[in-house]
């Protein structure tokens, strides 16, 4: 049950750095340049975008027998 509970707060911080991802770069591409905040917009999405890899990384690992069973079934004969 430890790996269920891991995996449920991963998908919650996973979508909130997508959100926060996504958010970062719509303001920076259409609010204003002076009321954007280019550069601390810029740093937001980028550092958001690294956890978010890092996060779907972990993600993909804890999930790896179910892709296995998915993907690399064994074809019978």
């Amino acid at each position: 049950m430890k790996k269920q509970m891991l995996l449920k707060n991963l998908n919650m911080f996973l979508f909130l750095s997508f959100i926060i991802t996504a958010l970062a770069l719509i303001f920076y591409k259409f609010i204003p340049s002076k009321i954007q905040g280019n550069e601390f917009l810029y740093e937001t999405h980028e550092i958001a975008g690294i956890v978010m890899i890092i996060l779907g990384i972990l993600h993909f690992i804890l999930n790896f027998n179910w892709v296995k069973a998915v993907y690399f079934k064994k074809k019978k004969k």
